[in-house]
């Protein structure tokens, strides 16, 4: 046959090839993670197997009531005699309610399973991928239990006819239906498949632009604290250089050092599994080339809700230097970590040669080899474009130990009674503390406190405090003394960013101790003096770090008495939170409802990712998840809420890897601990009573 010409084979245009439609599992793994597909499918199979065991008991029950022996539980023996069928008969009974009961508890089983899934893809799907899942194992039951039926249906009218039995058969009105078979896979929702959706929480938040593949975005969803198994042994690697450092130990510490390390590293190789990898190739894969992008993005963790947060480098220096712009920070000519040490031994020296310190305390205050702080930043996700929290890392800078010692001299100070330890105290004050002329609950919140309190005024206020009561300092102190060491840390704050140095010229800055002790002081002060002034005071207050909560006639009374407080002192300035349209206030981690009652809250941001079970860390850390979380549930939720929030913390443990048998153990055990607390020892209730005396200038606030 001839060929056609080479100009007619060129303009043969080729039928395109049909792009195949995403199934309903891919969609889900492209739109909220690889743990959507798992969860959707484990699913399914679960409502399977419950209607598969629905029928089995149907099928069981009936033949139980109609004193038929399946065909498949009887048993046969030689003898035969009336006696030895009687014994026959009443053994097959046996077994046929055993395996009744056996798929009765099987089925249980499996709905119980079903639920917790169910609450897994509640955290993750959006309402309208939850409905379609729900369509699709409905009609998947449905399928399957209609199977099984008309088989039992066969079964049960073979029994009917080997007994001539005179009526119907119980299942010839349950096939009055006739269902088409499902189609698993689609239609799917108009969703376009994009990006994740912004109704579910995000594990990972992509603002940097650039585009992350399903491996690395998989990698990322595991957490920032997710740690791989290590792809060698590290011993080996590790040896030479422990040995490095415990020679600058002398000769008297180098053996004992040894040993301990190499007791540790010998009880981590015997507890580690070297065999299994906690990542898939396609996982490592996403980790080496995310490793790979280091350079040119940041990988954050998100300042609330565990979420990893990626932005470019420019994208994270611009919005760090947005916020040194604001007008509390000056730039350094130089790095004065140096000259700063030597400031602070000079000072410490002087007051050590006067007798106004020990050797000790000389010692105690002093770091030998210091490193400059570093500031970084978290994203703020919750807030428009994403603005940066800054935190300065304090460890081993030239101001460390110092901040440390003076936060220690003024936690006395910092004990108040308006200051709240925890979310459980706040939970017996809001009950303690009922009052039916103040039913009107709001929060109120400070705005930037750390980096707006006048630390100046708190200073002040300290030495105050140490004046009317020298008690609360050691006899060889005084409040001078400390007065000047406190305003040596302020005149000397600074840390260094992007190789640029910078110092604090206002408030102070968030990671040191000290800053914690003042900004506490200073925030009781100004409320207690709000308090004492006011017309119209609360019913009663509190507050946690920079949050407020007050009891309040009304609305009106709320906001009147916030206009009050931030009269007083214009670097603390506060906004108020009234409750939502259904009467629920959020306060800290504790959600109050119309009633008084309390459960727990988690923001709109919250992730629900905590270590993952498979992550290469200790047990006593994985364990501690479940452990914090049941016992939260017990401290917050009252009764009408504390099983509901037993079956999320459930949840969400087995949507972090969790095995069932675990979560069980270690929820027992904190639910036993709960129910039956240890006995108070004289120590602890010397210790308790010691952190909850109030001093006597808070007192003397009070008119006590």
């Amino acid at each position: 046959m001839d060929q056609p010409p080479n100009d007619e084979v060129s303009t043969t245009t080729p039928h395109p090839t049909p792009h195949p439609t995403p199934s309903f599992n891919d969609t889900l793994n492209l739109l909220f993670g690889p743990e959507a597909p798992n969860l959707a499918k484990k699913s399914s199979s679960l409502i399977e197997k419950m209607a598969t065991y629905s029928c089995h008991i149907s099928f069981l029950r009936a033949c139980r009531d109609h004193s038929y022996i399946p065909k498949g539980l009887r048993l046969s023996t030689p003898v035969r005699s009336k006696r030895a069928s009687e014994v026959l008969n009443k053994a097959s009974t046996l077994i046929l309610t055993e395996r009744l009961n056996y798929y009765r508890q099987q089925f249980a089983q499996c709905k119980k399973d079903y639920v917790i899934t169910t609450l897994h893809l509640d955290l993750i799907l959006n309402a309208e991928y939850r409905q379609k899942l729900l369509q699709l194992n409905a009609q998947k039951s449905c399928f399957t239990h209609r199977q099984h039926l008309t088989t039992h249906k066969k079964k049960f009218d073979k029994l009917l006819l080997e007994q001539k039995a005179p009526f119907l058969s119980p299942y010839d009105q349950l096939l009055d239906y006739n269902l088409p078979t499902p189609t698993f896979h689609g239609p799917l929702p108009t969703t376009t498949p994009t990006a994740k959706l912004n109704s579910s929480p995000k594990t990972v938040i992509n603002l940097s632009g650039q585009p992350l593949s399903l491996p690395e975005t998989e990698v990322l969803s595991l957490g920032l604290k997710f740690v791989p198994k290590p792809t060698h042994d590290p011993t080996p690697d590790l040896a030479p250089r422990i040995q490095h450092v415990t020679k600058q130990l002398g000769d008297g510490m180098e053996a004992s050092a040894t040993h301990q390390v190499v007791s540790v590293l010998t009880e981590y190789d015997r507890r580690q599994d070297t065999t299994a990898d906690n990542l898939t190739p396609r996982q490592r894969q996403g980790l080496k080339t995310l490793t790979a992008k280091k350079k040119s993005l940041r990988f954050l963790p998100a300042d609330k809700g565990n979420a990893t947060v990626i932005l470019t480098n420019e994208q994270y220096i611009d919005k760090v230097n947005t916020h040194l712009a604001s007008g509390a920070y000056s730039r350094l000519d130089s790095n004065p970590t140096d000259s700063l040490t030597r400031k602070l031994y000079t000072l410490l020296k002087a007051f050590r040669d006067k007798g106004k310190l020990t050797p000790a305390q000389f010692k105690e205050m002093r770091n030998l080899h210091p490193r400059y702080p570093q500031l970084y930043g978290k994203p703020k996700i919750h807030k428009p474009d994403a603005p940066i929290r800054p935190i300065v890392s304090f460890y081993n800078t030239p101001l460390e130990a110092l901040h440390r010692v003076l936060a220690h001299y003024l936690k006395p100070l910092a004990q108040n009674p308006l200051r709240l330890k925890n979310s459980s105290a706040f939970k017996l004050h809001l009950h303690s503390s009922a009052h039916p002329d103040y039913p009107y609950y709001a929060s109120l919140d400070i705005k930037a406190l750390y980096t707006s309190c006048d630390m100046r005024a708190a200073t002040k206020t300290a030495i105050l405090n140490y004046q009317q009561d020298p008690s609360l300092l050691p006899s060889n102190l005084t409040a001078e003394t400390i007065g000047s060491l406190i305003n040596f840390c302020l005149d000397n704050s600074y840390f260094e960013f992007n190789g640029d140095f910078y110092s604090q010229d206002t408030g102070g800055t968030m990671g040191s101790p000290l800053i914690v002790e003042l900004a506490e002081i200073r925030t009781a002060e100004t409320e207690q003096h709000a308090i004492s002034t006011s017309p119209t005071p609360p019913g009663s207050y509190r507050h946690f770090v920079d949050d407020g909560i007050g009891s309040f006639t009304n609305r009106q009374h709320a906001d009147t008495f916030l206009a009050h407080i931030n009269s007083l002192n214009p670097d603390l300035q506060y906004t108020i939170e009234h409750p939502s349209s259904s009467g629920n206030l959020p306060y800290l981690d504790v959600l109050i409802h119309p009633d008084k009652s309390t459960s727990v809250y988690r923001k709109p941001t919250h992730t629900n990712l905590y270590v993952k079970y498979t992550s290469c860390t200790t047990n006593a850390s994985k364990n501690s998840v479940i452990r914090s979380l049941t016992r939260r549930a017990y401290d917050l939720c009252s009764p009408q809420h504390l099983d509901a929030e037993l079956q999320t913390v459930r949840g969400i443990c087995s949507l972090n890897g969790f095995p069932p048998l675990r979560i069980d153990s270690i929820m027992t055990e904190v639910r036993r601990k709960f129910l039956n607390p240890p006995q108070l020892t004289l120590a602890s209730f010397n210790r308790q009573l010691q952190a909850t005396t109030p001093s006597l200038f808070f007192t003397a606030l009070n008119g006590q």
